[in-house]
């Protein structure tokens, strides 16, 4: 997945409160600072890179609320073990500051949808509560969201028709996930449809293999993002063992002249034939 932004995180906005949402979500609102001159995408599901203190490291977020009125910002961060971005989240105290970036997003449905699917772990979970919102109240949606246990799920409000498949104790770090399987057997409407996912960048391959190749579906039609990645260190170090390879299946598909989503193929079928 591409970076929200290619400028650095060299604004800075406070902590004003900090909040558990559910048991493995929790809230930070920032306000002021350099928020006066933050403009949103637009997009529902847009992300920032966040610089944290102390050192400068970034990680990408998404914006969960924009207020540009109160100049306020909620960032959501699934709590998990062992990363250092959320750590911060968990000590953080009104006063401290973050960094932020410039703003992008991807939901996109090409405008005659007469359906919504959208599928998320936790990480994703601050994006779909974003997209639902702001839905119309025309709209119908379908919302599966992998949660870490039950009690991490959240009132998703809207005035769209909206139903919700919760799955829990799967995915999120702790095991297999369940997101792929359960979106190709959801029932779909009749109609043309559109469809976001958002999660761990493994899953991504799987749902994006079942709408492009399986349905055979154009890409204005899905939306497909990897969060993050599972054993990420342990991914990293396989990698360069056979980045060669994946470069090399990249290099030919893009001096074949294909377009992007073909590149793509070439690489997610790089990456499956060495076990990444």
């Amino acid at each position: 997945m591409p970076e929200p932004s290619s400028e650095p995180p060299d604004r800075w906005a406070p902590v004003v409160r900090t909040e558990r949402i559910t048991p493995n979500m929790q809230r930070i609102t920032l306000s002021g600072g350099d928020l006066t001159r933050f403009e949103s995408s637009g997009a529902p599901d847009e992300r920032l890179l966040l610089a944290f203190p102390p050192g400068g490291m970034e990680r990408s977020y998404t914006v969960r609320r924009w207020d540009p009125s109160a100049c306020e910002m909620d960032i959501d961060f699934a709590v998990h073990a062992g990363g250092p971005a959320v750590r911060w989240a968990l000590q953080a105290s009104p006063g401290e500051v973050v960094g932020f970036s410039a703003a992008s997003g991807w939901y996109a449905p090409p405008g005659d949808e007469e359906w919504q699917l959208l599928v998320a772990d936790m990480t994703a979970l601050p994006a779909v509560g974003r997209i639902v919102e702001e839905l119309p109240g025309s709209a119908h949606v379908h919302v599966i969201a992998e949660i870490t246990t039950t009690e991490d799920r959240q009132q998703l409000t809207t005035g769209a028709d909206l139903t919700v498949t919760w799955l829990h104790d799967s995915g999120n770090g702790t095991g297999r996930s369940r997101l792929a399987e359960a979106a190709r057997s959801w029932s779909r409407p009749s109609g043309p449809g559109y469809v976001w996912f958002a999660g761990e960048a493994k899953t991504s391959r799987d749902v994006r293999r079942w709408l492009r190749h399986e349905l055979g579906w154009p890409p204005e039609r899905y939306d497909v993002m990897g969060y993050w990645r599972a054993d990420k260190e342990d991914w990293v170090a396989r990698y360069e063992t056979f980045r060669e390879q994946i470069e090399a299946a990249r290099d030919s598909a893009l001096a074949a002249g294909r377009d992007f989503d073909a590149v793509r193929d070439a690489v997610d079928a790089a990456l499956d034939r060495t076990g990444l």
